[in-house]
């Protein structure tokens, strides 16, 4: 049994099904194989055919994209999850 993430016509993950690879073709639809190089496809995901990649939507719009297709803020990582968010107007992560 293999996952498989149903794209619509923007490319984009509208479903996530769980079935034997031979029997893809049977279903409706454009579906591509989650393996280690598309990584996991979770729903409304972007997927990038000339990179085979499923990519998160854009958390906000100061983000980059990097070299393992993850977004970035601007100013580096979380100092710590539990008690700071991102907030887009100063461009800093900040306390709760």
């Amino acid at each position: 049994m293999s996952k498989y993430a149903k794209l619509n016509s923007d490319l984009i993950v509208e479903n996530i099904i769980v079935c034997d690879d031979s029997q893809i073709s049977t279903q409706y639809g454009h579906h591509i194989k989650e393996t280690q190089e598309t990584g996991i496809a979770n729903i409304g995901d972007y997927y990038d055919n000339y990179v085979n990649k499923f990519i998160a939507p854009k958390p906000f719009d100061s983000w980059v994209l990097n070299d393992s297709f993850e977004w970035e803020s601007p100013v580096g990582e979380n100092p710590n999850r539990l008690t700071h968010v991102w907030d887009e107007e100063s461009q800093n992560w900040v306390e709760l």
